[in-house]
């Protein structure tokens, strides 16, 4: 076998192999689309309270907590801001 054949040999190998990642990619960016779609959730009130009591406890978030939440985070940002050394 020749230089010039193995080389010729070499850059098809090598255009397959980037098609085949290519191709890959495209599969995947596309399975990962429709799965996204298909998980999404269709109460999101039910996901929203979910995690808000993830973030918050046992504190239901309603339009009632609203202070509560606000006097949270503005407890928050007056700590960091003390605390603050740049």
């Amino acid at each position: 076998m020749t230089i010039p054949e193995m080389l010729e040999q070499s850059g098809i190998l090598t255009l397959f192999g980037i098609g085949m990642v290519f191709a890959f990619l495209i599969i995947m960016v596309i399975v990962i689309s429709q799965a996204g779609k298909a998980f999404r959730s269709a109460d999101s009130e039910k996901a929203v309270t979910a995690a808000s009591k993830l973030a918050y406890g046992n504190i239901p978030v309603t339009t009632n907590s609203a202070p509560i939440i606000a006097a949270i985070t503005a407890a928050v940002g007056a700590y960091r801001k003390s605390h603050n050394k740049g």
